[in-house]
């Protein structure tokens, strides 16, 4: 199995305090703090809304990615499976919930060379096999690639098809051709109506729907900053999601008479996947090691002091570019194209790269926890990534990519909310305001989950799933539950919650 070691110090306690059979215990306590008055009713009021016929359209959460991966249990677990579920019961009105089932126990999540597939990530909390936990790590299991869906694809309900951009609901071009096609996304093939021809949206409106949810414009700046900044083009420009939004609903409420809840873009860089490994995971526990690596980035820092002496750059880029070690945790070594290019403004006299430590607010991806630390050059005790050697920009998120990011989610959850403030049917879901306030909250509890606090992480009392961008189980049930809130609130509907730990965590072992 491949492995990814975690270098996080927010989740090492958890890792070592929480086993599986904390994850038993924590269940059984629930069952019995259950109150007789917060028992969950049976029955409910469809209020304004005609539930019978239910699809959600959308990408990777709609459509039940976890660990990376869109297997068969995390297809039955995702939001709009849990919330149909409790949209059937006894006065509600709502009626079956077909997905297009993977048919697959670990998914696929990615290739390699060799021809070897991969699929979940499993959180190893004993990643070293020493019966001690605390050395936890990531292994990817064995995937299986995605085959055609053999069901009746006139009668599904989710239309979730992960990785897809706003753009991509639109455009018969997601089902095909493959060939040549950078539109093309498999995931969407395996169960079009007619590949190459059909379009998301155009099979969803086939259903007739009488209600649906809504979830687009996340990919279209998820993608950038998963490639730390380095990848452009998939930052898609706020304008064309806003045309893209209006086309999609403008069409729903054009050719149905459903009512539905759109939802916005979560503030993704609240993400565990961006916030797991700290900027500052360089630890130095002893004044030796401080000393010889303050020593090996002299000359670089008497190259900055000599750029600053000649006016080539100012004070504030010379204290930037200065890399200092102390005891502690330590910013991670990077490359900052942004710097001055000091080599060319000295005419050669004074060969500096681009080097700076990443500062606090900056961002590091979980996938630096793979090589931070390691040497680049198994021979050389001095290539450390990080430290000797910069990490590679993809790895990271700089202020100037951060901030991009963040204009580009302010605009795009804009267009949003104008579109639920101008259509009668349609009322927003704040899945922004809700991961941010439990990133920044520490946890999220409610009735619906005993009272227990449960983590914004992908331990085994969090609701994350182990890629650290999807909700596993638990958090698809939070979301169901608060989009029932919505629905209660705006329609004046009666819905039954979900017993949030009912369901499980991500996949862990030990």
């Amino acid at each position: 199995m491949k492995s990814i070691k975690l270098y996080m110090s927010l989740l090492a306690f958890t890792f070592i305090a929480f086993g599986c059979d904390e994850e038993d215990k924590l269940i059984e306590e629930r069952v019995e703090n259950t109150q007789d008055g917060a028992e969950v009713p049976e029955t409910g009021d469809p209020g304004l809304v005609d539930y019978s016929t239910y699809v959600s359209i959308g990408a990777s959460i709609t459509g039940g990615t976890m660990d990376a991966a869109l297997y068969t249990h995390s297809q039955n677990n995702s939001f709009p499976v849990l919330l149909a579920k409790q949209l059937a019961h006894e006065d509600i009105g709502g009626g079956e919930f077909n997905v297009p089932s993977i048919e697959s126990v670990n998914g696929y999540s990615s290739a390699t060379s060799d021809g070897t597939i991969y699929g979940k990530y499993i959180l190893d909390l004993d990643l070293n096999n020493d019966g001690a936990l605390g050395d936890a790590g990531l292994v990817l299991s064995e995937g299986e690639v995605p085959t055609p869906f053999t069901g009746d694809k006139a009668v599904l309900n989710n239309f979730g098809v992960p990785g897809i951009q706003t753009s991509q609901i639109l455009t018969p071009l997601t089902g095909g051709p493959a060939s040549g096609n950078p539109a093309y996304n498999a995931l969407y093939a395996r169960f079009a109506s007619d590949p190459g021809s059909s379009t998301i949206l155009g099979d969803a409106i086939a259903r007739q729907p009488t209600f649906f949810t809504l979830w687009a414009g996340g990919n279209d700046v998820l993608g950038y900053a998963a490639s730390g900044g380095t990848n452009e083009a998939i930052l898609t420009d706020p304008t064309e999601v806003d045309g893209h939004i209006n086309a999609i609903v403008s069409q729903l409420m054009a050719n149905t008479s459903a009512k539905g809840v759109i939802v916005n873009v979560p503030n993704i860089l609240a993400l565990p996947h961006f916030q797991a490994v700290p900027f500052n995971a360089i630890p130095m526990s002893s004044q030796e090691s401080v000393d010889q690596a303050n020593g090996a980035f002299a000359g670089y820092n008497g190259g900055v002091q000599a750029a600053l002496a000649n006016g080539i750059i100012d004070s504030d880029e010379a204290a930037l570019r200065t890399i200092s070690y102390a005891l502690g945790g330590n910013g991670i070594v990077i490359v900052d194209p942004n710097l001055t290019d000091v080599e060319t403004n000295s005419g050669g006299a004074i060969p500096i790269p681009k080097y700076r430590q990443l500062q606090d607010g900056e961002i590091v991806l979980l996938a630096a926890s793979n090589i931070l630390g390691t040497l680049a050059d198994p021979d050389n005790p001095a290539s450390v990534i990080g430290v000797g050697v910069p990490l590679d920009d993809k790895y990271s998120l700089r202020v100037d990519e951060l901030t991009k990011i963040a204009t580009n989610l302010t605009a795009i959850n804009t267009s949003i909310a104008t579109v639920a403030a101008t259509e009668d049917r349609i009322v927003l879901f704040d899945a922004y305001t809700l991961l941010l306030g439990i990133a920044v909250g520490g946890g999220y509890s409610s009735p619906e989950t005993g009272g227990f606090n449960l983590s914004p992480d992908f331990t085994p009392n969090g609701i994350f799933s182990n890629d650290g961008i999807h909700p596993n189980p638990r958090g698809h049930a939070i979301l169901a539950n608060e989009l029932i809130d919505v629905l209660e609130e705006e329609f004046q509907s009666e819905i039954p919650k979900l017993n949030v730990m009912d369901y499980n965590s991500s996949p862990f072992q030990q």
